[in-house]
């Protein structure tokens, strides 16, 4: 049925009406925060931020790119012509689901009627079995101590992006319990540590409204790393920071959702568009061999703990990872790690071919900056 100009009229009020209502929203609720935040820092809570309606103002919808109103508590796009503006987008559990799910391989009815459940089994190990049997990430404590005392210098309310952030990631604990910054964490399931859900190939954020963005352990299991990057850059402002660790000769651990492996010189091409202040490995060769012994042993005994029992004996050989921050040591490494800046100019071709040789100087940057 055509609509009539009156409709066109009760629209717009409607809209205007939902702005207004943003904005008395984010007012209240920014207000609360405020007191929340000072409540937190003395009792030392997270710094995350759980509700969405507070960053509504650097939120942007994944279709168009238009500004999102708060209407009800729920987002909903502002902008007339775009596919998202008839409804709201759903929310589960109070976290808004911001995915553009014509262009999203997130499937809606199945997200919907999971509750936002996570498809791959995600039950904790007790902290202390999964550190003896997977060790622990020695890189990610000192980058993100670093990030937050670059942000804390630098910026003021600074905000960290944290990517695949259904679970904070191995030593990125800083990043949450810092007052100096505030974190924004989306993954696409639902849970208590996420701000919003959401699919980083189409990243719910305005342009330049992101400090800094951490992204560890999750580009190799996304299908298009390269435009997910590229959202990073969009949405990062000029110098804004990044952190990124990938996984290379390692095996595969997310099942249906593990795709891509990296090179050092393949993960400085993917942030070509940034420049590098530092590169290394969070696990090194003797990691490398751990893991294929524990896959072997599984293999061979048909059944996971028995393999993992069967590697015990061989946990030690971790130790020599600190040994080996050198250049074999890095072209074995299992997950290099990046760390740098936005750009305008990526680099070229001819570069990322010198960048090789370059690495070792990397390296050593990277363990001046965590000593």
């Amino acid at each position: 049925m055509a609509c009539t100009a009156q409709d066109d009229r009760n629209d717009r009020k409607s809209g205007a009406s939902a702005v207004r209502r943003t904005e008395a929203i984010k007012r209240k609720k920014w207000a609360n925060h405020e007191q929340s935040a000072c409540s937190s820092k003395s009792e030392g809570g997270s710094m995350l931020v759980e509700d969405a309606c507070l960053i509504a103002d650097r939120l942007a919808c994944p279709a168009c790119r238009g500004p999102l109103a708060v209407d009800h508590d729920r987002m909903r796009c502002t902008a007339p012509e775009c596919s998202q503006n008839a409804e709201p987008f759903a929310s589960l559990g109070g976290k808004p689901v911001l995915i553009d799910f014509e262009r999203s391989y997130i499937d809606r009815a199945a997200i919907i009627e999971t509750g936002g459940a996570s498809p791959l089994d995600r039950r904790e190990r007790s902290p202390l079995v999964s550190r003896i049997l997977h060790g622990c990430n020695h890189a990610s404590p000192h980058f993100a101590q670093r990030l937050i005392e670059s942000l804390a210098r630098d910026r003021v309310d600074p905000t960290i992006l944290v990517i695949g952030g259904g679970r904070v990631g191995s030593g990125a604990d800083a990043l949450y319990q810092d007052q100096r910054v505030r974190v924004i964490a989306l993954d696409v399931y639902a849970s208590p540590l996420v701000t919003v859900v959401a699919d980083g190939h189409r990243l719910p954020f305005a342009d330049g409204s992101i400090d800094a963005v951490w992204v560890q352990a999750v580009l190799e299991h996304t299908l298009d790393p390269m435009a997910i990057v590229a959202e990073m850059h969009r949405v990062l402002r000029p110098d804004g920071l990044v952190f990124a660790n990938v996984a290379f000769m390692w095996p595969i651990v997310e099942q249906n959702y593990d795709f891509t492996r990296y090179t050092a010189s393949g993960l400085r091409w993917l942030f070509r568009d940034f420049d590098v202040e530092a590169m290394g490995f969070s696990s090194g060769p003797g990691t490398g061999v751990v893991n294929a012994v524990r896959y072997l042993a599984q293999s061979l005994f048909r059944n996971e703990k028995l393999g993992s029992l069967a590697t015990l004996p061989f946990l030690w050989l971790r130790w020599l990872d600190r040994f080996c921050g050198n250049r074999r040591g890095m072209d074995a490494a299992p997950a290099p790690f990046f760390y740098g800046r936005r750009r305008e100019c990526g680099i070229t071709p001819r570069q990322l071919i010198a960048f090789y040789d370059e690495q070792p100087d990397l390296i050593r940057a990277a363990h001046r900056l965590r000593s």
